[in-house]
């Protein structure tokens, strides 16, 4: 009788672990489907014509030409990021995320990673904190904000 038992308890895990891998499935075709309209998008940007006023119109790249000028690479980096960019960060975007109250710059970064409205990447994680040291250093400069402390304990705030 106890093999039996075993034998249901075995049956019903493997149920489980089945169903497990369905889901996972599942959200990796959902995943593969929202790469594929924003390629779909990205590529009915680029055949599109420019149609602001001033600017030159772009003219259809063959893709040898396209290979050449790097628009493959960026077309691969965009799905390899889920499709987003990281936004523009001069300084007005570092002064906006930092406040009244002392912060440290891992708790600045950690708000500039919040604020982006999609979960980055490591790598996109690793330029915002590369671009985050330089744009401390000429706000201090600038006096715009004010910094106290040393090493890891310098905490950033605004004047």
């Amino acid at each position: 009788m106890s093999k039996l038992q075993s034998a249901k308890s075995a049956i019903e895990a493997e149920i489980a672990h089945a169903k497990q891998g369905l889901a996972y499935y599942q959200s990796r075709i959902d995943d593969l489907e929202q790469t594929l309209s924003q390629l779909d998008s990205i590529i009915a940007s680029e055949s599109a014509p420019a149609t602001q006023r001033g600017r030159r119109q772009k003219q259809p790249l063959s893709e040898g030409n396209r290979a050449k000028r790097g628009r493959t690479k960026h077309v691969v980096k965009d799905i390899a990021t889920g499709g987003m960019d990281l936004p523009s960060t001069p300084s007005e975007y570092w002064m906006d995320l930092i406040t009244d109250q002392p912060q440290t710059a891992p708790e600045i970064l950690k708000s500039a990673v919040d604020s982006l409205g999609f979960t980055p990447s490591p790598a996109q994680v690793q330029k915002l904190r590369q671009r985050l040291t330089p744009a401390l250093q000429a706000l201090l400069k600038s006096e715009k904000i004010r910094d106290s402390g040393s090493r890891r304990e310098r905490r950033f705030f605004k004047v």
